[in-house]
């Protein structure tokens, strides 16, 4: 076995790699931003290396200096995990040249199957079923523009993890998109190819794990379904897949290990496939890596996929059957996200003001941080993977939805609340949603919820008596607070079995109230409640199913003056609306612009931010460069008397 492994990687897969590591006795070295001292797998790791501050190709994307990171601290294997280089077949290649051991598929199989064009190519040879395409140069598809089948889905030869993908629903939107796409495909991912495939609008998204050695022994372990999506990025995985027909199952099984055996695949890896509403199923590309999503294959089958990636990369045989596999329960991860989803998931970096974990042993929890830090702009939007395993599906949702709950991140925007809304859906938990089901009930998913003022104002009751002395509740008998512009008072007092207080001529009891730092527990209305409470000055929020009630307090004792602050803005500066990176500048100082002229493109998370004028105006100065990292609200330009602001695309 071998001894010490480089983890160029970050996050909860480094967090996963090294807990794997360890369990097989091998020391880790792991890589990670200067950014990133104060992270789990900083503490983890046996030796770190702090790269310096700068842009991935010199850090995480340089072969050359993971190499030699590898040879400067003895490590003799490389796992990549997912994302970065993990899919890279030169870094592979340069692993066997320098004598170090890839943890992962064959240099060919990277090369091969990360090619999304030689993939369909092989696909089709093996007579697995895949979607009409058309392939070339951007030109050449432009030629067959008045012939394809609208809508149709632009691809990335090179693309993954949703990335470099766009429906277009007309030929003028694809005239439009395809240089645009060609050019991201080139900066994202360093190959300016591009693909048309046929759109499959209403479709599931269901892929396969498989697990090969080096002694020609090939299993599958079962499928996942991962169509909870939006950007054509998987938000909740499942798996088993529900409404499925054991039919279709196995004809998925056959086609992913033919598949890998056209190829003679080694380590682990994942088909995917579209299913369309007949049942027919289409080869949609395959994954020569760890996936975020691997944790569900886990949990029903028991086996551990990332020890198994090491020992297959040692040469060990696999020690069981697929007779010996079996799907015990039912796992369902969701994936918690620093993203708006209210204002089209655009990302939200920025500081983690608190963070409350989940306790329960019935919930496992990946993730790369556990105590408040900075999420910055220049990574990936995933904070935490939430996985619970029960006995069947219903009961795992219901033990989704409260670990989700449990999970608190304040500071800044998640998609938590949007997750609960989509585990509470009726489609969802009938099991009826397809790929673009976030995107068509978008408007439902991300809708604030309301609640009763009577259950607000016992919260709040019962949250402010619980922490005042007793000697101070007698002399605040009546409570006053401001929510949603609205004002509530309320007469209270202290009774043998909880607090009464009067709203609106009601008399509510609340019971039961257990305070535990930020945790609110009560009963009212014969109905158990469970808040997550955060003061600051005379604000108070209370987090309730993952949506935050926020509290103006009028009700302070006499002696108490909350401090208040009030932002200072610069309104002859354009400011940058959140942390990101400036990836292109198209004006100069004392330019004359028009209304709708795009000014700049900033970038946060892999996503662009296109900042554009709302009205004609004149260019004073420009504060920043192309490739600068700009901080939230940090100014980029000022302009005389015309006012820009932003317009997002």
């Amino acid at each position: 076995m071998m001894k010490k492994v480089l983890i160029p990687n970050r996050g909860e897969i480094a967090v996963r790699i090294i807990r794997a590591a360890h369990a097989l006795g091998i020391q880790t070295v792991v890589c990670l931003s200067e950014l990133e001292g104060n992270t789990i797998a900083a503490r983890l790791s046996d030796e770190v290396h702090y790269f310096k501050d700068g842009p991935f190709e010199d850090n995480y994307l340089n072969i050359a200096l993971i190499i030699e990171l590898a040879e400067q601290y003895k490590a003799d294997c490389i796992h990549p995990g997912y994302g970065f280089l993990s899919e890279n077949n030169l870094l592979a290649e340069a692993c066997e040249k320098a004598g170090i051991l890839f943890v992962g598929p064959s240099a060919d199989n990277l090369k091969t199957m990360g090619d999304k064009q030689m993939a369909r190519s092989i696909a089709r040879k093996a007579n697995v079923p895949i979607t009409r395409s058309w392939e070339g140069s951007v030109q050449n598809i432009l030629s067959e523009a008045d012939t394809l089948p609208y809508p149709v889905l632009v691809k990335a030869a090179m693309g993954g993890g949703g990335k470099g993908m766009q429906v277009c629903n007309s030929k003028d939107d694809l005239l439009q998109q395809l240089p645009t796409l060609s050019k991201q495909a080139q900066r994202y991912f360093g190959d300016q190819r591009i693909y048309v495939e046929q759109y499959i609008a209403k479709a599931r998204h269901i892929e396969v794990q498989v697990l090969a050695d080096h002694h020609g022994k090939t299993l599958h372990l079962f499928e996942r379904e991962c169509s909870a999506q939006r950007r054509f990025q998987k938000i909740i995985e499942e798996a088993p897949a529900p409404n499925l027909s054991q039919e279709i199952k196995q004809q998925l099984y056959n086609d992913a290990i033919h598949l890998c055996e056209a190829i003679d695949y080694r380590n682990a890896g994942t088909i995917e496939f579209l299913v369309d509403d007949t049942g027919q199923h289409y080869f949609l590309e395959m994954n020569t890596r760890i996936q975020v999503e691997h944790c569900v294959s886990e949990e029903i089958t028991g086996v551990d996929l990332v020890q198994w990636q090491f020992k297959i990369a040692d040469g060990q045989g696999i020690n069981f059957d697929q007779s010996d596999l079996k799907v015990k329960g039912h796992a369902i991860e969701l994936r918690i996200c620093a993203e708006d989803p209210a204002n089209n998931f655009r990302p939200s970096p920025g500081l983690i003001q608190s963070l409350i974990l989940p306790d329960s042993k019935n919930i496992r929890l990946e993730i790369g941080i556990d105590q408040p830090v900075e999420i910055h702009s220049q990574f990936d939007p995933m904070i935490a993977k939430v996985i619970v395993h029960e006995t069947n599906r219903e009961i795992a949702i219901e033990a989704a939805i409260e670990a989700n709950r449990q999970l608190i991140v304040k500071g800044i925007q998640t998609n938590a609340h949007f997750i609960d809304q989509l585990l509470n859906h009726r489609a969802y938990q009938a099991a009826q949603i397809h790929t673009r089901f976030c995107e068509d009930n978008q408007s439902a998913l991300t809708a604030a919820s309301c609640m009763p003022n009577n259950q607000l104002a016992a919260a709040y009751v019962a949250y402010r008596m619980t922490r005042l002395n007793k000697q101070f509740w007698r002399q605040l008998s009546e409570f006053e607070f401001t929510h949603a512009e609205q004002n509530y008072k309320a007469q209270a007092e202290y009774g043998i079995n909880g607090i009464k207080f009067l709203l609106d001529g009601k008399e509510i009891l609340v019971e039961a109230i257990r305070l535990n730092e930020h945790s609110l527990q009560f009963i009212t209305g014969d109905k158990q409640y469970t808040f997550h409470c955060f003061e600051n000055g005379n604000q108070i929020e209370f987090v309730h199913h993952q949506q935050t009630y926020s509290i103006t307090v009028h009700d302070w004792l006499p002696d108490y003056q909350p401090e208040k602050s009030q932002e200072e803005k610069n309104h002859n500066a354009y400011l940058a609306p959140i942390p990101s990176q400036v990836m292109k500048i198209n004006v100069k100082n004392g330019q004359k612009v028009k209304k709708g002229e795009l000014l700049m493109v900033l970038e946060a998370m892999k996503t662009e931010n296109h900042i554009k004028a709302w009205k004609d105006g004149t260019i004073e100065t420009i504060h920043i460069n192309a490739g600068d990292q700009v901080k939230m609200n940090q100014a980029l330009l000022a302009y005389k008397e015309e006012q820009i602001e932003i317009n997002e695309s």
